[in-house]
């Protein structure tokens, strides 16, 4: 399979104001500038903070000018009936948004991990139906990545552990069983980790956003280990012939890509 590349950013948490539009909207000219496009952006849910109209027109804003696909998928943050509204401009409606991009020999599944009005996140059943009648029709000789919103493990976080993929069982054995699946991607810590899921890589993309530390950065019960102060970064997720390569990249606030030095 020819390499193919994916850009992946999550938890922009579009709030109607400057700061974190202004951090979204770096990462996209930044990716606009690179010498090699990625194949697609993928924003792995929290795409608004509210999930009001005005942070997804504000969203909208600053995603609709990419030359490739944007991928959206929702976060716990997300409201299902307005996203599909302004982002998809489609009818408005409650059930599960579950997705389907293909780009070469790669298939990119994207569930809805979402439970509307909760924090925690749910893989309907009607998901699990729809993953598997996916890949029931996707070529043998295809490579599949699987993205959701909420991470399949605990990851030692104190804000996103209690609120987390509470039944993880049955993607478990799809993703064990099958082959072709890679990775898993998914947002929701607001940190960069990468681990194993069902024996396959899974990749914690970083916020947009923020940054929120583990348990160890803690030291007071209940306190938020939050930052606002880092660089927003992102994910590159380059695969090719069923091999999977991660690299994180911080994007600067300010300037572009510079040359190299004479």
């Amino acid at each position: 399979m020819p390499m193919v590349l994916l850009a992946h950013l999550s938890d922009t948490h579009f709030d109607g104001g400057g700061r974190n539009s202004d951090r979204a909207e770096r990462v996209m000219a930044f990716l606009a500038e690179l010498p090699t496009r990625p194949d697609a952006i993928l924003v792995s849910g929290d795409i608004a903070d509210e999930g009001s109209a005005e942070e997804y027109e504000q969203a909208r804003a600053v995603f609709r000018g990419a030359d490739v696909p944007v991928l959206l998928l929702p976060g716990n943050h997300d409201d299902r009936g307005t996203m599909r509204e302004i982002l998809f401009d489609a009818a408005p409606g409650y059930q599960p948004i579950n997705q389907v991009h293909r780009v070469k020999a790669l298939t990119v599944a994207l569930l809805d991990s979402s439970i509307p009005g909760k924090s925690e996140g749910l893989l309907a059943d009607e998901t699990y139906a729809w993953l598997e009648n996916l890949l029931a029709a996707t070529p043998a000789d295809d490579t599949v990545v699987i993205a959701m919103h909420h991470p399949p493990v605990p990851i030692k976080s104190t804000v996103v552990d209690p609120i987390p993929l509470t039944n993880p069982e049955r993607l478990a054995e799809i993703v064990a069983g099958d082959d072709r699946i890679v990775g898993v991607f998914t947002g929701h810590a607001h940190v960069p980790v990468q681990t194993l899921f069902a024996g396959k890589q899974l990749a914690i993309a970083p916020s947009v956003s923020s940054f929120i530390g583990c348990e160890w950065e803690v030291g007071v019960p209940g306190q938020v280990p939050i930052d606002f102060a880092p660089e927003p970064s992102l994910y590159f997720h380059a695969i090719e012939d069923r091999r999977l390569l991660t690299s994180l990249r911080p994007v600067p606030l300010g300037g572009g890509l510079t040359e190299p030095a004479e």
